[in-house]
């Protein structure tokens, strides 16, 4: 079929129905009727010669010719905007919305200056934010994602980032642990010791127990938490040994009465760095840019300390 047989007008709609896997919420996506989708939906069956989406019990589920589609639109129609977007960018009239994953401590702890930053120069913008993991790279990918904020062993091929810092891990413990005597910890210690550890934001228990791998050693991991503040909290109220990299250990750990100490010096764990990532299509849209260069902005007067390493420009 040629183009100009095509509505191009049902592209949006293709992509809000592949997103959505519904009708419905496709349509309230759009802002037209569900009748109007269901029509819609029509002619792009008969466009591709192919159902797209099928029902499944009570679920709808992408055919492989819709899920291959899927792949492929939303770097089209981000290719399709760039065509339409003005060189220059002003800030103050812009209005969009933005998805961006993050640590719970970055969401916590400098969020609040870069969301105000935002509400003063572009308050036409809105943030989403979601707390990161590695199973989200396809989401940056697939356009469900715009923007993360994660430590990360080395960044994908497709994937455009930013080295915003590098950090160690050292442990924290309540005033009452029966290690807190000891100005140092000894390897014995630390394996002696019932462990707490953060899930959620990223990798934050791996690099320690590939360390102890390397040993033949294993840490008895009695509790896992997926936000840092719990795990603060049940550290100050138990006898675990919570470890975490150390501008957490230095910014939060005071705040819970905590004492902090080194890891065992036979544990080499080595640094882990922290990135800002996105996807390759999203590199020249000035609205993205001007989001992530002001978050970097914030980030980095509070990310440890890295030399610049500006992996792929900004």
């Amino acid at each position: 079929m040629e183009l100009s047989q095509i509505n191009l007008n049902l592209l949006l709609s293709l992509y809000h129905l592949l997103r959505t896997h519904s009708v419905t919420q496709a349509a309230e996506s759009a802002h037209i009727s569900q009748p109007a989708m269901s029509r819609n939906l029509a002619q792009l069956r008969d466009i591709f010669a192919d159902p797209l989406m099928v029902r499944v019990g009570n679920d709808m589920h992408l055919t492989p010719r819709g899920e291959a589609v899927w792949q492929q639109l939303p770097p089209m129609l981000n290719q399709l905007e760039t065509l339409f977007i003005p060189n220059s960018f002003e800030p103050s009239g812009y209005q969009g919305q933005f998805n961006v994953a993050s640590t719970d401590y970055v969401t916590q702890e400098l969020a609040p200056e870069f969301l105000a930053e935002l509400q003063t120069n572009a308050p036409g913008i809105g943030v989403h934010f979601h707390l990161w993991k590695p199973s989200m790279m396809d989401s940056l990918r697939q356009g469900r994602l715009d923007l993360a904020c994660c430590y990360l062993d080395e960044v994908p091929d497709d994937i455009y980032g930013r080295q915003v810092g590098s950090d160690g891990f050292c442990c924290l413990m309540s005033q009452g642990h029966p290690l807190a005597e000891k100005e140092s910890l000894s390897l014995d210690d630390f394996m002696a010791a019932e462990h707490l550890a953060v899930t959620g934001g990223g990798d934050k228990i791996r690099a320690v127990d590939n360390a102890l791998s390397r040993l033949n050693l294993q840490r008895e991991l009695k509790v896992t938490v997926p936000f840092i503040n719990s795990a603060l909290a049940m550290t100050a109220r138990s006898k675990y040994l919570l470890t975490l990299p150390q501008h957490i250990a230095n910014d939060l750990g005071n705040r819970y009465n905590l004492l902090y100490r080194s890891l065992p010096s036979e544990l080499e764990v080595g640094r882990s760095a922290y990135y800002m990532i996105w996807h390759h299509r999203m590199k020249a849209d000035p609205a993205h840019r001007y989001l992530r260069e002001t978050l970097y902005s914030v980030i980095r007067t509070g990310a440890p300390h890295v030399p610049y390493n500006d992996q792929t420009g900004i």
